[in-house]
């Protein structure tokens, strides 16, 4: 994005106070999301190897858990920032 077109965006954003995003970064973010959940669907079927002893096994199911907690944390605050930009968009706030 040019050095002016980001410079007039950022002021139209300040004076109206709405949160939209050039549509190709939109673009880019729409992915992460999707990768994001495609991430989250993966570790939900990881599998854990049956040869874990039962201390390491709880230590790996636990850390797996934290994962995918934080990994649908990410996508859920990615969707947010879509969703927001979105309905600044449809309310003719670009």
């Amino acid at each position: 994005m040019r050095t002016g077109t980001y410079l007039a965006l950022l002021i139209h954003n300040h004076v109206r106070a709405a949160d939209v995003l050039p549509p190709r970064e939109l673009d880019l973010l729409k992915s992460v999301g999707a990768q994001l959940a495609a991430l989250g669907r993966q570790l939900r079927m990881f599998g854990m190897p049956n040869t874990l002893a039962e201390p390491a096994a709880s230590e790996l199911r636990d850390l797996l858990a934290h994962v995918r907690h934080e990994v649908e944390l990410a996508r859920e605050a990615s969707a947010a920032v879509v969703r927001r930009n979105l309905m600044s968009w449809e309310a003719g706030h670009a």
